[in-house]
């Protein structure tokens, strides 16, 4: 079985508490205005890659916490199932972001709801919203919730929800391309944006 990847690293400081790895799948159906990931919207064959071979290369690097974002992980649903059940055991940290809405998913998929709950300990859900600035750093827009499925980070992720200061952003090198990693703040988008291009 195959899943679309569009890159994955290690480590990453910003989507999550702690140092973590990274992985963004590739492909989007919600495509929200102004995404600041819009390259991770198309599905091409060169995204294409074993999900054991992926969870060989997740599971090599020395942390238990990894964060899935996109593109849209939920769009393959069943395949991220099961690239989780290969990494399961060793990250015990899992943070899924999804643009979907965690209550309308899970009415529409309870049959991969009831697999993939035991397989995430956090989940952030919602579209990105333009126009809906936020002050909390895990998020990009206000509508955007937090659900903490693992009562064992509670303590964790209680604070981390709270933090409304200095959201960071970190650049990294991958495939010889830079990448934003992270969650601006929507006031500065255009000014980002702007800096990208003159690069």
């Amino acid at each position: 079985m195959k899943i679309f990847v569009n890159s994955f690293y290690y480590p990453i400081y910003t989507l999550g508490p702690g140092k973590r790895i990274g992985l963004w799948l590739q492909g989007c159906s919600i495509r929200c205005k102004n995404c600041i990931s819009p390259h991770t919207w198309l599905i091409t064959p060169k995204h294409e890659i074993e999900i054991e071979k992926l969870a060989q290369e997740i599971n090599f690097f020395p942390s238990d916490k990894l964060t899935i974002s996109g593109g849209e992980p939920l769009d393959q649903s069943q395949n991220l199932i099961e690239f989780l059940k290969l990494v399961r055991k060793n990250k015990k940290d899992i943070l899924l972001y999804t643009g979907y809405i965690l209550n309308e998913y899970i009415q529409k998929n309870g049959r991969l709801w009831n697999e993939l709950k035991n397989l995430v300990d956090v989940i952030i859900d919602g579209p990105f919203i333009w126009g809906k600035e936020t002050k909390y750093i895990w998020k990009g827009s206000e509508n955007q919730k937090m659900y903490i499925l693992n009562k064992k980070l509670l303590p964790i992720y209680k604070q981390y929800k709270n933090k409304t200061k200095n959201k960071k952003l970190q650049i990294i090198e991958y495939d010889n391309n830079l990448f934003l990693v992270g969650i601006p703040y929507q006031k500065d988008y255009y000014r980002i944006i702007e800096t990208i291009r003159n690069m």
